[in-house]
């Protein structure tokens, strides 16, 4: 197996883990990539053998110790390199995922450090991309974001409200919330409230729709 395919199931399985909270099955993977489920099993039986991944006896993934490492770098590389291309070069978020996704495989992590400190220095108003034992840093608050700091979120606006994101609490969802554009500093506005606090979002001229409990992982601030 090439070592680039290797790193996409593993970045795969560890961001379903992380966004699902449970170990995904072959068929779920093979949704993810859009191939059939027999070739993924073959790589996935590949993976086994190399020591990244295991089985449970209801054929659920888990990723190894290795596994897991592999997955979490591949996720922190890709989620520094997206927001870099958008936020500093000025690319859609479509276009930034699309070419992170190429130089994640190749980039260091020297590189991806260097572009993590720069981003942290060049953005003020917060950011998302940490190593994963460390809270994201708040723009609200000025204070690391944890369970104890409790800005804001959109979930307590209402609808026609004008906000700025300030931080996003947690890093599970943190990856879907890039590539729909809600970054730290971005001007949204709340176009629907629905039942159960789940929202529509206008973010750069779109709508977009988040559950509750993404909603509620966007620290906010009034637009003034």
């Amino acid at each position: 197996m090439q070592p680039s395919l290797r790193e996409d199931y593993l970045e795969a399985i560890q961001h379903f883990m992380m966004t699902t909270g449970h170990s995904p099955l072959p068929h779920d993977i093979a949704i993810v990539f859009g191939k059939p489920e027999r070739e993924i099993r073959a790589d996935l039986e590949g993976l086994k053998e190399s020591g990244d991944i295991t089985f449970n006896g209801d054929e659920a993934i888990n990723l190894t110790l290795t596994g897991k490492s592999v997955g979490e770098c591949v996720i922190k590389k890709h989620e520094t390199l997206q927001l870099f291309l958008s936020e500093i070069l000025g690319m859609d978020s479509s276009t930034a995922s699309s070419e992170a996704c190429n130089l994640e495989h190749s980039v260091s992590d020297e590189t991806v450090d260097r572009l993590g400190n720069y981003l942290k220095k060049t953005r003020p108003l917060g950011n998302i991309i940490n190593d994963r034992q460390t809270p994201a840093v708040c723009g609200y608050t000025g204070m690391t974001c944890d369970e104890s700091c409790t800005p804001p979120s959109l979930l307590d606006f209402n609808e026609g409200d004008e906000l700025v994101v300030r931080c996003i609490l947690g890093q599970s969802c943190a990856k879907r919330l890039l590539d729909l554009g809600v970054v730290p500093g971005e001007k949204v506005k709340i176009r629907r409230k629905h039942g159960k606090d789940a929202l529509v979002l206008q973010v750069k001229g779109c709508d977009v729709a988040l559950s509750p409990e993404i909603a509620a992982a966007v620290s906010v601030e009034r637009y003034k």
